[in-house]
């Protein structure tokens, strides 16, 4: 199994729709959805092969509707959970409000995961 796919996997168990990159919606965008980007670093070993990589993860939930603030830290809790239990290791996050969904409340949460190439 892949990163994409281990990360697809954890994201679908929280019922949340969710996409990579920002997402274009041809309707009204769900009342909460998640988007995500990822880097990747290679951890190279002496004989120059990539053993592993360290793939940086930001996550953006957004919310609207009655109580967005709370069900975004809820949203929020419930992932931090799934991927630290999963061997993410959480790097920060941020919140407030953006121009990119307007009336969306917006929350921010980074991870680190050590992905062993020989996995693949």
């Amino acid at each position: 199994m892949d990163f994409f796919e281990l990360l697809d996997g954890l994201l679908a168990e929280l019922n949340i729709p969710f996409y990579e990159g920002a997402p274009e919606f041809e309707r009204s965008p769900p009342e909460t959805f998640i988007t995500y980007n990822i880097y990747d670093v290679p951890n190279l070993r002496g004989c120059g092969n990539e053993m592993t990589a360290n793939y940086h993860l930001t996550l953006n939930i957004y919310t609207t509707g009655n109580n967005k603030k709370s069900r975004a830290v809820n949203v929020c809790t419930a992932l931090t959970a799934l991927l630290v239990r999963h061997g993410f290791i959480r790097q920060g996050g941020s919140f407030g409000l953006m121009n990119d969904f307007p009336r969306y409340y917006h929350r921010i949460i980074e991870f680190n995961y050590d992905y062993d190439k020989g996995d693949d």
